[in-house]
């Protein structure tokens, strides 16, 4: 088996995860190579280009860790397996103190899900830009609390108008994420569908709304000082929008493929997860 180990080492504990994982993964007869940064996390391209040829990813960190893993691994299909070394770890596929489950992940002994994929198309005068969200892309003011107002439309017509601080666009793996703490639901993984979170609209009927996977989103935003509004991707790209730009929300052509290697269900997790027990 061939893996390619992937460590956040901006987090002084996935440095040191990194020695004993490579040291099990090696003496199991794994082929083990290492993409890495020192004080930082490769690039996206700089990961696919690392995951040619491997079987398998381990990303080392965090969420946010995973996610830019698992976003890069989409690429070419590589399934992802997360070791949780940071705090909170919804997508981590084993705990730090699970590493005997490396054994079976050699073996192959593993269930892989499917997670799907938002493509973000921002389209301005100056052409169109891409970008993939496994969390949400949130449209708002940035760092400042001031309203923006933001009209959502698709084929059908119109969807959410709302003014407040933004609106959180998110697959159903990011409703853990923001949109959980600006009061939107908990949507288990395998429903398939778009979540739309006001976060604190100005408004009395400005409520989440879950949209059928197929959606296609045409977002546009204005303030009424003209002042600069951003649409974040994963909280990793941040892309300023004008009043006549226009993005584009739609399920992205390819889905991340996260690896399980412990029994417990997607509620269990959760529960352990909000409850701070792990």
């Amino acid at each position: 088996m061939r893996v390619t180990i992937i460590p956040n080492l901006r987090r002084t504990e996935a440095a040191s995860l990194l020695a004993v994982v490579h040291n099990r993964l090696t003496a199991l007869g794994a082929e083990v190579t290492v993409a890495k940064e020192e004080g930082a996390l490769p690039t996206s391209s700089a990961i696919t280009a690392a995951l040619e040829g491997s079987d398998a990813a381990i990303a080392i960190g965090g969420d946010g860790t995973i996610v830019h893993v698992a976003k890069a691994a989409a690429a070419i299909g590589c399934p992802v397996l997360g070791i949780n070394g940071g705090h909170l770890g919804f997508l981590a596929g084993m705990e730090r103190d699970e590493l005997a489950l490396l054994e079976r992940f050699v073996q192959g002994d593993y269930a892989v899900e499917q997670r799907a994929l938002l493509d973000i198309a921002v389209h301005t005068a100056e052409g169109e830009q891409h970008f993939l969200a496994m969390n949400e892309a949130v449209v708002s003011r940035g760092n400042l609390s001031r309203l923006v107002d933001v009209h959502i439309t698709s084929a059908a017509g119109d969807v959410l108008t709302c003014r407040g601080d933004g609106v959180i666009l998110a697959t159903p793996t990011g409703s853990t994420a923001y949109s959980l703490s600006a009061g939107g639901p908990v949507v288990d993984p395998a429903v398939e569908c778009i979540l739309l979170t006001p976060v604190c609209p100005h408004s009395l009927d400005s409520r989440p709304r879950l949209l059928p996977v197929d959606a296609v989103l045409s977002v546009q935003a204005t303030a009424a000082d003209e002042d600069t509004i951003f649409i974040t991707v994963d909280g990793e790209e941040n892309i300023p929008l004008t009043p006549t730009d226009r993005v584009t929300v739609r399920r992205g052509a390819v889905s991340a493929r996260l690896i399980r290697l412990n029994t417990a269900t997607f509620y269990e997790v959760l529960q352990e997860k909000l409850a701070g027990r792990r």
